[in-house]
């Protein structure tokens, strides 16, 4: 064998790859020096963790994403209202202007936890919700860790920081004696972190249930464990133009590899769930191993107040059968909301919890996930996906390729769920002891 020439062989795309995860000519697509953090002070008060964090998130886009007047957002969002868009958050926003009534939700309690180069924004419509439905509970949500402020900030971040941060977050209502249930909303890596923190933080008998949207307990891919050897040489999976006010757009090779290690050998006994469960997943879900998740609820949800929504799409697969599944049709590909014609080929992960009339993603929101469309040279695709008409499709990354489904259209990637509201009249069942889940399953 020859030696010299297979470790020439090795060294050629070990050193391109080198080439390729040096620092970015675009300051952020590197660490700002001031990412989103865990507060040192681990009793600090949730309001002053709140105000601490949307100035660093705006201090930090001041000085890296402004270079002139105009914004770098779609939606010309400006540098507050970014900050206001990704920051955690509290309803009520003063602790002090919590009411007391028990029939309006009093002593309840909802800890949001975002997904993965997501932030807050992805729950904002699920805490609106759950707000009207109990305008007397106490709902927050944390900020990852990494995220928030620029994209490069994923490139150092760790998974142990988002456990603590939901650590500091359950905390929080731990120490209030008003607060006597608590419950842990997740949407995708959040919903890890959910289950993780239930087996493995400190003592929290407050909890009464979990809610998992877009249930993420295995990468979608195989080959996730790669990452964590790829991150040494390549910075990026992904790279976009960072156009997204609410979120990051491009995809860093640590951010792969700590949702890898935080997820690894979750589908297993060790992390079976003893309490009340609701999830919602999408078969199509193109982030997320969606078999997976629905053999953890099967298999591994023991409470016998289980519900799980499950959304078909065009996956056909074999898959875990148990009680509690309620399986929601796709539906036809011409939807109407609020007098708007639209196009949904099916649910996207990344829309699940997302209300067709949020102003930034909705049906007619703002912004468009066009990313599949952008390219160095030119910005006319993406320009045109971008624009409502007749022949644009949401629907997950599975329809990209489906030129039936498209009729020569356009894909985008789904920002919303068109079934919305039976979603949260689930959640909000769930979480009222008093309502039967029964009801839902032998609804659909």
């Amino acid at each position: 064998m020859d030696v010299s020439k297979t470790l020439r062989l090795i060294s050629a795309p070990l050193v391109l790859m080198l080439l390729t995860g040096c620092l970015s000519d675009k300051a952020w697509m590197n660490a700002s020096g001031s990412p989103a953090s865990v507060p040192k002070d681990s009793s600090l008060a949730f309001e002053s963790y709140v105000r601490e964090s949307l100035d660093n998130i705006e201090q930090v886009l001041t000085k890296v994403r402004v270079t002139g007047s105009e914004s770098p957002y779609v939606g010309g969002y400006s540098i507050s209202d970014t900050a206001k868009m990704r920051g955690p958050f509290q309803i009520p926003e003063q602790l002090a202007n919590l009411c007391q009534d028990k029939v309006k939700g009093a002593g309840k309690g909802f800890l949001l936890i975002h997904g993965l180069t997501d932030s807050p924004y992805l729950l904002r419509n699920m805490a609106d919700s759950l707000a009207a439905a109990y305008p007397c509970s106490l709902i927050r949500a944390v900020l990852l860790p990494g995220h928030g402020t620029v994209v490069g900030d994923t490139l150092d971040m760790k998974y142990q920081d988002w456990m603590k941060i939901t650590e500091y977050g359950v905390q929080s209502f731990q120490r209030l004696q008003s607060i006597d249930q608590l419950y842990l909303v997740g949407f995708s890596t959040g919903t890890a972190l959910a289950i993780k923190h239930l087996k493995e933080g400190l003592s929290s008998d407050k909890i009464k249930g979990l809610v998992l949207l877009s249930t993420a307990v295995k990468a979608s891919s195989d080959f996730a464990w790669l990452t964590s050897y790829l991150k040494v040489f390549k910075s990026w999976l992904s790279e976009h133009k960072e156009r997204d006010a609410a979120r990051y757009s491009s995809f860093s090779t640590n951010a792969g590899s700590q949702f890898y290690q935080l997820t690894k050998g979750m589908v297993d006994k060790k992390y079976q769930v003893d309490i009340p469960v609701f999830m919602a997943v999408s078969a199509d879900d193109a982030t997320i191993n969606a078999s997976a998740a629905r053999d953890f609820y099967c298999n591994y949800v023991n409470h016998k107040r289980k519900v799980m929504f499950w959304y078909l799409g065009f996956e056909k697969q074999p898959l875990a059968q148990c009680s509690g599944i309620v399986q929601i049709e796709k539906a036809d590909i011409k939807q109407q909301y609020d007098g708007v014609d639209y196009r949904f080929a099916n649910h996207a992960h990344t829309g699940i919890s997302i209300d067709p009339g949020d102003k930034h993603y909705g049906v007619s929101g703002v912004y468009r996930d066009c990313k599949a469309y952008e390219t160095s040279a030119s910005d006319s695709q993406w320009a045109s996906c971008m624009q409502d008409t007749d022949n644009r499709v949401f629907g997950e990354k599975n329809i990209a390729s489906m030129s039936d489904v498209l009729g020569g259209g356009m894909w985008r990637r789904g920002t919303f769920n068109k079934d919305y509201q039976q979603l949260v009249q689930g959640v909000i069942c769930f979480v009222d002891q008093s309502c039967s889940l029964e009801h839902l399953i032998e609804k659909n």
